[in-house]
């Protein structure tokens, strides 16, 4: 009976078949269908599908009792056969986005095995998505993120904080009405711009420029909307992107405008084809986390690593 647990774990956590369907990459009727086989073998309902959303019968309220202790013990075992399969602790992975993985993982990975020789790293590309779930399924030991994680299911680490401006191509004809506000690359480079002799600009003035944004589930996707209402809009979104570096790639092409973040500048090459700007707003100032499951033991490399990127800040 329990071979069903994670179609029916998966419409507890959602409260929907046809959201678990999509997160099990099966169709809603094929779903139903094995829940119905579940519910004929225990002779019992599961779910109460006369609520909105859907919720669990005395049945299963129980079978999920039950569930959470299995799946529990699977996850030790599974984590035990790691251990028992890395007899010596020299290695561990770690999970990051585009913009770390290409400008600030290899350097501070070259730095950590310089230092511990005997030691190897692996890093990981994903998306905001694919890195919770890389750490979840224990793809990866670590991730470094600006998205909020779970904290029921992960442990973070405060590692730096960095600040998000705008991006925007020269030519566009705002930058003639907002000199005052304008920055160059070396100003944005050398922290130069946070002065605050400096002015920050509202967004309000970017009401009816072009923006491109990060898919819907980034951190900056979010706060980018969040801001704009703010300044009592919505923003002219003409293109999403899954990578912030692509979107500042396309705004140096002249397309539209991007939120990014500050330290950019400091591993690109310098180009007068972006005119950047301070943001007026409280969420233009974000964390960026370390992030690894909790009720884990920590392998020894793991550790090193930890505190050696903590006393090398971004």
């Amino acid at each position: 009976m329990f071979k069903y647990i994670k179609y029916i774990y998966e419409i507890y956590e959602n409260q929907s078949f046809s959201k678990a369907a999509k997160k099990l990459y099966i169709s809603q009727p094929a779903l139903s269908s094995i829940i119905k086989k579940a519910e004929d073998e225990l002779q019992l309902p599961i779910f109460d599908r006369s609520t909105n959303p859907i919720s669990l019968t005395e049945a299963g309220e129980y079978y999920i009792t039950a569930a959470k202790e299995i799946i529990e013990i699977e996850n030790k075992i599974k984590h035990k056969f790691k251990e028992l399969r890395t007899s010596i602790e020299d290695s561990f992975s770690i999970g990051g986005s585009t913009f770390f993985c290409t400008h600030v993982l290899p350097n501070l990975v070259d730095a950590f095995t310089d230092l511990y020789s005997n030691y190897s790293i692996k890093v990981i590309e994903a998306n905001a998505d694919e890195l919770s779930k890389c750490l979840k399924s224990d793809i990866v030991d670590l991730i470094i993120d600006v998205e909020m994680l779970d904290l029921n299911i992960f442990n973070s680490i405060k590692w730096a904080s960095e600040n998000i401006i705008l991006a925007v191509p020269s030519q566009f004809h705002i930058n003639k009405k907002l000199q005052e506000y304008k920055f160059s690359f070396e100003q944005i480079k050398t922290g130069e711009y946070l002065k605050e002799k400096y002015k920050s600009v509202n967004l309000k003035y970017f009401k009816d420029e072009p923006f491109i944004f990060l898919k819907n589930g980034n951190d900056m996707y979010s706060r980018g909307l969040r801001m704009c209402k703010k300044a009592n809009y919505s923003p002219n979104i003409i293109m999403y992107m899954d990578q912030l570096l692509t979107s500042y790639y396309v705004s140096k092409l002249g397309n539209g405008i991007s939120f990014i973040r500050d330290t950019i500048t400091k591993y690109e090459d310098p180009t007068d084809k972006l005119v950047f700007y301070k943001i007026d707003d409280i969420e233009a100032t974000r964390n960026i986390m370390l992030y690894y499951k909790k009720n884990i033991k920590l392998s020894e490399v793991t550790k090193k690593f930890i505190s050696f990127i903590t006393n090398n800040i971004l």
